[in-house]
């Protein structure tokens, strides 16, 4: 059983994908998204946060009952928390093993540039995305060094890409990517790079790019 959490939600079990209605999507992902038991009445409340308590209560018995009910189960229910079965494979926590030691593998990159649930809007989902975007970004640029270092210059001009599309105004990922053309004798790239940085910089935030990224195409400006 897998629940996919980057890129949108999605529940495997066995060969393909299950319909899941929203009200036990929403509980899937919030158990997914945490390592320890969640107690029953903080779940409902979570989850249905503009009703009454009893209300909440009522919808989350309902979402638990429709939910599908494979051999092994998906939720271990007690009678006063709820917890993400075992067996249960989750993209996310996988990703954040990542994004806590990273590693210099391909999937890696492919995993830290996907975006968390996007299109909720619950505030339990926007605190952890908020998390994972600077978890992400930090990460995708340890890798780019380690790709760098190692010699697989494409992975890490992937990784410092990555990072740069998930934040467009990140200098650090901007400098690397001029950092990796000018390695490869693409000096006109490294030029471009940079404008477009310092052009995007200037409309944003009416700022100017550091000395530090300026000074590795100063004498190419010239």
């Amino acid at each position: 059983m897998h629940i996919q959490l980057l890129g949108g939600f999605r529940l495997d079990c066995g060969p393909g994908p299950v319909h899941v209605v929203p009200g036990a999507r929403r509980l899937l992902a919030l158990l997914a998204l945490r390592d320890s038991p969640v107690p029953r009445r903080v779940a409902a409340a979570l989850l249905w946060p503009d009703t009454t308590e009893r209300r909440a209560g009522a919808c989350l018995r309902s979402s638990l009952w429709r939910l599908v009910k494979p051999e092994t189960p998906l939720i271990v229910v007690t009678e006063d928390a709820l917890v993400l079965g075992a067996e249960v494979d989750v993209d996310f926590r996988r990703a954040c093993a990542f994004a806590a030691a990273p590693g210099a593998s391909p999937e890696a990159v492919t995993m830290l540039k996907a975006d968390l649930l996007p299109g909720w809007w619950q505030p339990w989902v926007e605190a952890e995305r908020d998390w994972w975007h600077q978890a992400r970004l930090r990460a995708l640029e340890v890798l780019s060094d380690r790709f760098r270092v190692s010699g697989d210059r494409h992975h890490a001009y992937q990784a410092a890409l990555a990072a740069v599309q998930t934040d467009p105004l990140r200098e650090s990922a901007h400098r690397t990517l001029v950092e990796l053309h000018l390695a490869d004798g693409n000096p006109a790239q490294a030029v471009r790079q940079y404008q477009s940085y310092r052009t995007r910089l200037r409309a944003e935030l009416g700022l100017e790019p550091s000395s530090h990224i300026h000074e590795l195409v100063r004498p190419l400006l010239r």
